[in-house]
């Protein structure tokens, strides 16, 4: 059976002069290049009647949000949509005004993709969305078991009653996806079949989880706190060489401090100056590599006065000195 006689979605009308379109006997990819605004490629690959999953990479030079629109569903009633962020971030609208924010492994689940669930990407990110289409499943319902069927009645069923649902940090599902990605074969109905099995692993993975008001358990924050908590990351980024301090942090950028604590934390899925050092220590195992400054030039780009200090802190945190890591490369 064809699983693209009917087609889930389409490109929103005003983005057509921006899309070019590659199809593959095994999927189609629609590449939307918005200048100064989107950069993505959507990868679709029909699973089974009525079930899909688009790989979707990204740069977005601006905020994309659910209110852009870039496909359209010619029934929305009937789709659900699972989203796993594989890396990048975003936020997603518990409240007026009040935003869970999304990270690398996060989960969003929705019914419908024009109700109010307001959520939006940012930056350079890769998600894969499954995509559930009630109505095509009625219509071949003879493909699935009794049993399957009835566990996506209940997934609907749990995301009718929890309109917001975001699961935070699902190893177990990145697993899934990642033996996906590097299943290897040249035989296409080979990995057809394997995708459809791994799929359906997914869906029996999110009927065992449960489904929970999101607003009693992740802290929220405004979206005004999110933009200031990015801004202070990407500045950290460009400036390793000095020294800041989280009160002067919090201070300068007009947040509270606690504020910064927690919204960094449940940005990035980690405080913020565990973050910092690793980055720092990331950015000098690229320069001991990748360049022939000596160790003491190195030191001080990334913010270390002496270089006997960052060999000590070089050595604890990498489990060897700079100049053996030099070596190895």
């Amino acid at each position: 059976m064809n699983v693209e006689e009917e087609k889930d979605f389409y490109i929103n009308d005003s983005y057509s002069p921006y899309t070019t379109v590659k199809k593959t006997e095994e999927h189609t990819t629609y590449i939307i290049d918005v200048p100064s605004k989107y950069n993505i490629e959507l990868e679709h690959h029909p699973i089974l009647p009525g079930m899909s999953i688009i790989i979707s990479h990204a740069n977005l030079m601006q905020k994309y949000s659910s209110e852009d629109v870039l496909l359209y569903f010619p029934k929305p009633e009937d789709m659900l949509i699972v989203s796993y962020l594989i890396e990048g971030e975003g936020q997603i609208a518990a409240d007026k005004d009040k935003f869970i924010p999304l990270k690398d492994g996060d989960i969003h689940i929705h019914l419908n993709p024009y109700n109010n669930n307001y959520y939006s990407y940012f930056g350079e990110n890769e998600i894969a969305h499954i995509l559930i289409n009630r109505d095509k499943i009625r219509k071949y319902e003879k493909t699935y078991t009794d049993e399957y069927i009835k566990i996506l009645k209940e997934i609907y069923k749990k995301s009718n009653i929890e309109q917001i649902i975001v699961i935070k940090s699902e190893y177990n599902l990145q697993k899934i996806l990642d033996e996906m990605k590097l299943y290897q074969t040249e035989d296409l109905t080979l990995r057809r079949v394997y995708h459809q099995i791994k799929i359906i692993e997914i869906i029996i993975y999110l009927y065992k989880l449960k489904f929970i008001s999101n607003q009693e358990t992740y802290k929220t924050y405004t979206d005004a706190q999110i933009r200031v908590v990015r801004k202070i990351k990407n500045h950290l980024s460009r400036d390793i060489a000095s020294y800041k301090s989280l009160e002067s942090l919090a201070l300068n950028y007009g947040i509270n401090l606690t504020t910064l604590k927690n919204c960094f934390k449940d940005m990035y899925g980690k405080p913020l100056y565990t973050w910092y050092r690793e980055y720092k220590f990331k950015r000098a195992t690229d320069l001991i590599k990748n360049t022939d400054y000596p160790i003491s030039k190195i030191a001080n780009m990334i913010g270390y006065k002496s270089s006997s200090k960052f060999t000590k802190a070089f050595k604890k945190e990498m489990g060897v000195l700079p100049s053996s890591y030099r070596k190895k490369k």
